[in-house]
């Protein structure tokens, strides 16, 4: 008996537990009210819906979706003709970001916020001031009117919003560069567009109006008006900048993003740049300077001379002249025995082309100072010089 109570309150056990399990996995879902601004998100403050209305608000046009930065993302620093669509809480690009959003922006792209707080450097860029109003936790029974400027809807008469939890607007800008757009129910600006270079920026103070609550509330028409600023053409839409994103930080953004270390890193990149072009060249001792050897003909000619002047050795002069005037015979016209006899001063004449007197008088006088054992200064001059004009004139 006492088995089977056991039995018993061990199924009991079992049975309330499979109720529990039951009960918890058919008992509705709570709603999530958090502002996820997700285009994939169908809670209340998702954006789920206005993703789907794209295509009707630009029809035939293509959707690309982007889940990285301006500065990383190609497809968007790049493009020349598309409308880059932004919906979140807080719109605060770094530096690197807001650089290439903006030079897009310039070569003509169209760029739409939908944010309630903006980052310092974009509002300091564009030069604008953002506030806002507290507003009381929402309820159902507290409504807000938003409205488009009549010059681009003529019925409109506002258009009325629950549960909106922030009155943020615009509360100063250059009202000769930036054009009002839409209004608050306090007469407050929400919606503004400025001309930058080639293209236009649009922004929303207010993204809530775009979720799937409010659009699911017959407010469609609001956010199609809103939207008919922007061209028909193809749409990058923004996953990257939403509020629960995980941020990825790498060592380097975060450098660039501080400009005292963003000069250090480009000093460094420098430096390393430097170092490599002079150490990449092949490193060897240094080359001595080796002075080209001096020539010593001259100073060896003067020095002879001088010795030959001291010594007054004519006879040996002479005679030196003669072997070198002989010598120049024999390798330049092939006559081996010079001579004054006359077969050699006809062979000379004819090969030199000199007359047969010139050259039967130099012959003679060489002749002569080869056996002489005495030579006067004059007569040495006199030999120099016959041999010499025989040099410049013979062929």
């Amino acid at each position: 008996m006492f088995r089977n109570k056991s039995i018993y309150l061990v199924a009991s056990i079992a049975l309330l537990f499979i109720v529990l399990i039951a009960l918890k996995h058919y008992s509705p879902k709570p709603i999530d009210w958090n502002e996820t601004f997700e285009r994939k998100s169908k809670s209340p403050y998702g954006c789920y819906v206005l993703n789907d209305m794209l295509a009707s608000v630009f029809p035939g046009q293509p959707v690309a979706y982007t889940n990285e930065s301006f500065y990383v993302s190609p497809g968007i620093a790049h493009a020349g003709n598309a409308n880059i669509i932004v919906v979140t809480s807080n719109f605060s690009p770094d530096k690197p970001d807001l650089e290439a959003l903006l030079k897009s922006v310039f070569r003509g792209n169209t760029l739409f916020v939908a944010a309630n707080s903006f980052g310092k450097s974009f509002k300091d860029s564009l030069k604008i001031s953002v506030d806002n109003l507290f507003n009381p936790a929402p309820n159902q029974n507290r409504k807000q009117f938003l409205h488009l400027e009549k010059i681009h809807h003529e019925n409109d008469s506002g258009y009325q919003f629950r549960k909106l939890s922030r009155v943020v607007f615009f509360s100063a800008f250059d009202s000769l560069q930036v054009q009002k757009l839409g209004t608050n129910q306090i007469g407050k600006t929400n919606f503004i567009g400025i001309k930058y270079g080639s293209g236009h920026i649009y922004l929303h103070s207010q993204p809530q109006v775009f979720t799937n609550y409010h659009l699911l509330h017959n407010n469609v028409d609001y956010a199609a008006g809103v939207l008919s600023h922007l061209p028909v053409c193809e749409i990058v839409y923004d996953d990257y900048y939403k509020p629960n994103r995980i941020v990825d930080q790498s060592p380097v953004r975060y450098i660039l993003t501080q400009p005292s270390l963003q000069m250090a890193y480009y000093l460094l990149l420098l430096t390393l740049l430097m170092y490599m072009v002079v150490e990449s060249r092949r490193r060897q001792r240094v080359i001595p300077v080796v002075k080209p050897l001096e020539n010593k003909s001259l100073d060896y000619v003067k020095t002879v001379g001088s010795l030959y002047f001291n010594q007054k050795n004519n006879p040996d002069l002479a005679r030196k002249k003669i072997i070198y005037f002989k010598d120049y015979i024999r390798e330049r016209y092939f006559i081996q025995r010079v001579s004054a006899t006359g077969e050699c001063v006809l062979l000379v004449s004819a090969k030199s082309g000199l007359p047969v007197e010139q050259v039967k008088q130099l012959l003679e006088i060489v002749s002569f100072y080869e056996t002489s054992a005495k030579v006067s200064d004059d007569g040495l001059i006199g030999l120099n010089q016959k041999i010499e004009q025989f040099y410049k004139q013979c062929l």
